[in-house]
């Protein structure tokens, strides 16, 4: 294997057999700072964009609202129901609130193997496109870990 920054590529990916493993759930971590306007339109376009590749495994999506003072931690936890959670956070920096969401996603799929996991990241004020986990998934190198 040759390995790259906390990545790995398969020689065989190399070689142009691109085979690709074995995918079995889809992480979202969505950091968030007062985007109570926002947040829910974004997790519902990750939900939309779920819908649209018509896979059925597993998918989880970790709001991490850190230090709000408004809503966006009520509106998140209405909007990710049964297929997410929400932290609460007051760390005060979106790549931290980022590595927290990734640790609440690898603790949700604890029984499935790393690399079969795709973790992905969205902004609270943005909205994927249908296509996102798609283009995620053709992409997916897995972490080492």
């Amino acid at each position: 294997m040759i390995r790259h920054s906390a990545t790995w590529i398969d020689p065989a990916y190399r070689q142009g057999r691109n085979i690709p493993p074995t995918l079995e759930a889809v992480g979202v971590v969505v950091p968030a700072h007062n985007q109570a306007d926002t947040v829910a339109q974004c997790i519902l376009s990750i939900f939309a964009a779920n819908s649209h590749t018509g896979w059925r495994n597993s998918l989880w999506i970790v709001v991490v609202a850190d230090a709000c003072r408004d809503r966006t931690a009520k509106i998140a936890r209405a909007a990710v129901g049964a297929f997410g959670e929400v932290l609460e956070v007051a760390v005060q920096s979106r790549g931290t609130a980022r590595l927290i969401g990734a640790g609440a996603v690898w603790e949700h799929f604890y029984h499935k193997p790393r690399h079969a996991v795709l973790l992905a990241n969205a902004d609270a004020d943005t909205r994927v496109p249908r296509e996102w986990i798609d283009i995620m998934r053709g992409r997916h190198i897995p972490l080492c870990g």
